[in-house]
């Protein structure tokens, strides 16, 4: 399994303090993957398989405690969650993390797809704002770590989902 591509670093935008793009590579079918999102973004607990992520659905929004490598957590909510099946999920974010992100699935072969996320936020901790040109490396590495916590777990989760289901106990 490849880990994580990071597209880009983590740029300065003009619209966002940081602008990130990865690519994750999952060992599943696009659909699978589509129908994994739904059943997810629809649980209680959407990012159950994503170590360090704790979410939480209320109502139409999630609710997410992500714990930093580094010993930071940030606290945000997603929100206007638009999926377009089995193509793309987009949504904003406010808390911690203010801004907009995108999720696109492409199919590469009958077995495997990936996963582009674009991911574009102003951080709204004082703490976080004040440190910004200092500890930005510091932070892209983090996000990159929790970027890659969750392209494992995400490949963990769906290898333990397969073989529970093809159980012949259960």
């Amino acid at each position: 399994m490849n880990p994580t591509s990071p597209i880009d670093p983590g740029s300065d935008t003009a619209r966002s303090q940081y602008s990130f793009t990865s690519r994750w590579h999952v060992a599943a079918s696009q659909e699978d993957v589509w129908y994994l999102f739904e059943d997810q973004l629809a649980s209680d607990d959407p990012f159950v398989w994503w170590p360090g992520m704790d979410s939480e659905r209320r109502g139409d929004d999630i609710h997410v405690v992500a714990g930093s490598p580094v010993g930071y957590t940030l606290r945000f909510r997603l929100h206007d969650i638009v999926e377009e099946p089995k193509e793309r999920v987009t949504l904003q974010s406010d808390g911690d993390l203010d801004g907009e992100a995108a999720l696109v699935l492409r199919g590469v072969d009958e077995s495997s797809s990936t996963i582009d996320v674009s991911w574009h936020v102003d951080v709204t901790q004082p703490w976080m704002r004040a440190t910004r040109l200092a500890l930005r490396p510091v932070f892209v590495l983090a996000h990159h770590a929790v970027m890659r916590a969750g392209e494992r777990g995400l490949n963990s989760w769906l290898v333990e989902n397969r073989q529970r289901d093809s159980d012949p106990v259960r």
